[in-house]
């Protein structure tokens, strides 16, 4: 077991760069989103679509139903 907990490099002496590849490396998800890729991001247009789809169908139905 590690007794030595300390990191061997100063924390002040890390770039901007390899503090954000850590924590992507770390958190690669939480990376990914903030760069912005676009994934997931038309689940609203796919829901709305769906909902005016079942109440044009609904509307069709009630139509023909009092016809």
């Amino acid at each position: 077991m590690l007794t030595n907990h300390e990191p061997e490099r100063n924390i002040e002496d890390l770039t901007d760069t390899e503090i954000y590849n850590a924590i992507r490396y770390l958190d690669p998800k939480s990376a990914n989103e903030k760069v912005g890729d676009g994934r997931g991001k038309d689940t609203g247009v796919v829901i709305c679509a769906f909902l005016c789809v079942a109440l044009l169908a609904s509307l069709a139905f009630v139509w023909f139903y009092w016809r």
